[in-house]
Protein backbone atom coordinates (compact mmCIF):
# COMPACT_ATOMS: atom_id res chain seq x y z
CA UNK A 1 0.00 0.00 0.00
CA UNK A 2 1.83 3.04 -1.22
CA UNK A 3 1.74 5.85 1.32
CA UNK A 4 3.00 8.49 -1.07
CA UNK A 5 6.38 9.20 -2.57
CA UNK A 6 8.77 6.34 -1.81
CA UNK A 7 6.86 4.97 1.20
CA UNK A 8 5.31 1.54 1.42
CA UNK A 9 3.31 -0.18 4.14
CA UNK A 10 4.99 -3.55 4.11
CA UNK A 11 4.28 -6.91 5.74
CA UNK A 12 7.24 -9.12 6.59
CA UNK A 13 6.65 -12.86 6.85
CA UNK A 14 8.91 -15.44 8.48
CA UNK A 15 9.24 -18.58 6.32
CA UNK A 16 9.24 -22.02 7.93
CA UNK A 17 11.37 -23.83 5.33
CA UNK A 18 14.58 -22.00 6.19
CA UNK A 19 15.54 -20.14 9.35
CA UNK A 20 16.37 -16.54 8.59
CA UNK A 21 14.32 -16.42 5.36
CA UNK A 22 11.84 -13.53 5.28
CA UNK A 23 9.40 -12.35 2.65
CA UNK A 24 8.54 -8.66 2.25
CA UNK A 25 5.27 -7.78 0.46
CA UNK A 26 3.02 -4.79 -0.02
CA UNK A 27 0.40 -4.98 2.76
CA UNK A 28 -2.32 -4.22 0.23
CA UNK A 29 -1.48 -7.38 -1.79
CA UNK A 30 -0.37 -9.62 1.05
CA UNK A 31 0.55 -13.11 -0.10
CA UNK A 32 -2.19 -13.26 -2.77
CA UNK A 33 -0.08 -12.40 -5.83
CA UNK A 34 2.98 -14.60 -5.21
CA UNK A 35 4.15 -17.16 -7.80
CA UNK A 36 3.27 -20.76 -6.88
CA UNK A 37 6.93 -21.79 -7.02
CA UNK A 38 7.79 -19.18 -4.36
CA UNK A 39 4.90 -20.24 -2.13
CA UNK A 40 6.20 -23.84 -2.21
CA UNK A 41 9.76 -22.69 -1.44
CA UNK A 42 8.62 -20.67 1.61
CA UNK A 43 6.61 -23.35 3.37
CA UNK A 44 4.35 -22.11 6.13
CA UNK A 45 4.53 -18.35 6.73
CA UNK A 46 4.02 -16.35 9.87
CA UNK A 47 3.55 -12.59 9.95
CA UNK A 48 6.60 -11.20 11.74
CA UNK A 49 5.80 -7.48 11.50
CA UNK A 50 4.22 -4.68 9.52
CA UNK A 51 6.34 -1.57 8.92
CA UNK A 52 6.54 1.51 6.75
CA UNK A 53 9.58 1.31 4.47
CA UNK A 54 11.24 4.36 2.96
CA UNK A 55 14.43 4.28 0.85
CA UNK A 56 16.53 5.55 3.77
CA UNK A 57 15.06 3.24 6.44
CA UNK A 58 17.59 1.05 8.24
CA UNK A 59 16.76 -2.64 7.91
CA UNK A 60 18.65 -5.45 9.62
CA UNK A 61 19.65 -7.56 6.60
CA UNK A 62 18.47 -5.71 3.51
CA UNK A 63 18.86 -2.36 1.81
CA UNK A 64 15.49 -0.56 1.96
CA UNK A 65 15.77 0.80 -1.59
CA UNK A 66 16.37 -2.76 -2.89
CA UNK A 67 13.29 -3.99 -1.01
CA UNK A 68 11.13 -1.21 -2.45
CA UNK A 69 12.43 -1.81 -5.99
CA UNK A 70 11.82 -5.56 -5.80
CA UNK A 71 8.29 -5.15 -4.44
CA UNK A 72 7.49 -2.65 -7.17
CA UNK A 73 8.90 -4.77 -10.01
CA UNK A 74 8.12 -8.34 -8.93
CA UNK A 75 5.61 -7.96 -6.09
CA UNK A 76 7.88 -9.23 -3.29
CA UNK A 77 11.37 -9.20 -1.82
CA UNK A 78 12.79 -12.47 -0.50
CA UNK A 79 15.48 -12.10 2.15
CA UNK A 80 17.61 -15.20 2.35
CA UNK A 81 19.47 -16.10 5.53
CA UNK A 82 23.09 -14.99 5.64
CA UNK A 83 25.40 -17.88 4.85
CA UNK A 84 27.94 -19.08 7.36
CA UNK A 85 30.60 -18.48 4.70
CA UNK A 86 29.43 -14.90 4.20
CA UNK A 87 29.46 -14.24 7.93
CA UNK A 88 32.96 -15.62 8.34
CA UNK A 89 34.19 -13.56 5.39
CA UNK A 90 32.65 -10.43 6.87
CA UNK A 91 34.15 -11.19 10.30
CA UNK A 92 37.56 -11.84 8.78
CA UNK A 93 37.40 -8.57 6.87
CA UNK A 94 36.41 -6.66 10.01
CA UNK A 95 39.23 -8.24 12.02
CA UNK A 96 41.76 -7.48 9.25
CA UNK A 97 40.61 -3.84 9.09
CA UNK A 98 40.87 -3.52 12.88
CA UNK A 99 44.36 -5.05 12.85
CA UNK A 100 45.45 -2.66 10.09
CA UNK A 101 44.13 0.28 12.06
CA UNK A 102 45.93 -0.84 15.24
CA UNK A 103 49.17 -1.34 13.32
CA UNK A 104 48.98 2.21 11.96
CA UNK A 105 48.43 3.58 15.48
CA UNK A 106 51.73 2.15 16.74
CA UNK A 107 53.82 4.55 14.65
Amino acid sequence: MSLGDNKLLCEIYRCSKKEGMYLYVDKQDGLNKLPDSLVKQMGKTELAMTIIITPDKKLAQAKASDVLDAIETQGFYLQMPPTLHGKSQESSRTIAEANDFLERQKY
